[in-house]
C-alpha cells in the first residue's frame, strides 16, 4: 500500500489554496464588468451571431448591469491576488524551495520520462522528483 507523503511545505500549501477562492471571486467580479457591456461577440457590424454569455446566463447569476461595483471589487480582490503572489515569491527565495522550481539538467529528461508513461507507452514509473537526497534531509512537516 502506498503512503501519502506531503511533497510540498505548509506554506506553499496556503499560498496555494488561498488563491482558489481569490481566483473565483475575481472571475465573479469579471462577469459583473463583461455583462455591463458584452463586447466580446462574433458578428458582422450591428449583427450578433454569437454571443460568449447569453443573458440567461447573467439573469440566472444574478449579475445585472453593476460595472462600477464588478470594476471596484476586481481591484480589491486583485490586490490580495498580487500580495499573495509576492509573499510567495518573497518566501520561495528566502526559504530555498526556489530550486525545486528552477529546471535542472535532468528536466528534459524527467519530462519524457513522465509523458511516455502516462501514455502506457513505459511501463518503469519515473522517479518522483521531490525525492532528492536534499528533499529527503528534510524533517516531514
Amino acid at each position: 500500500m502506498r503512503r501519502l507523503e506531503k511533497k510540498h511545505p505548509l506554506a506553499i500549501r496556503w499560498f496555494h489554496w488561498i488563491n482558489f477562492p481569490v481566483l473565483f471571486l475575481m472571475i465573479w467580479s469579471g462577469l459583473l464588468i463583461y455583462w455591463a457591456n458584452a463586447v466580446y461577440r462574433l458578428g458582422l457590424g450591428r449583427y450578433t451571431l454569437f454571443t460568449f454569455f447569453p443573458d440567461r446566463v447573467f439573469e440566472a447569476l444574478g449579475v445585472p448591469y453593476r460595472l462600477a461595483e464588478g470594476m471596484s471589487l476586481h481591484f480589491v480582490f486583485m490586490w490580495f491576488f498580487v500580495i499573495n503572489g509576492l509573499v510567495y515569491v518573497v518566501y520561495t527565495v528566502l526559504s530555498g524551495e526556489w530550486r525545486d522550481l528552477v529546471p535542472n539538467r535532468h528536466s528534459f529528461r524527467e519530462a519524457i520520462q513522465v509523458v511516455l508513461h502516462d501514455l502506457r507507452l513505459r511501463k518503469i514509473e519515473p522517479p518522483p522528483r521531490k525525492s532528492t537526497a536534499r528533499s529527503r534531509s528534510r524533517t516531514p512537516r
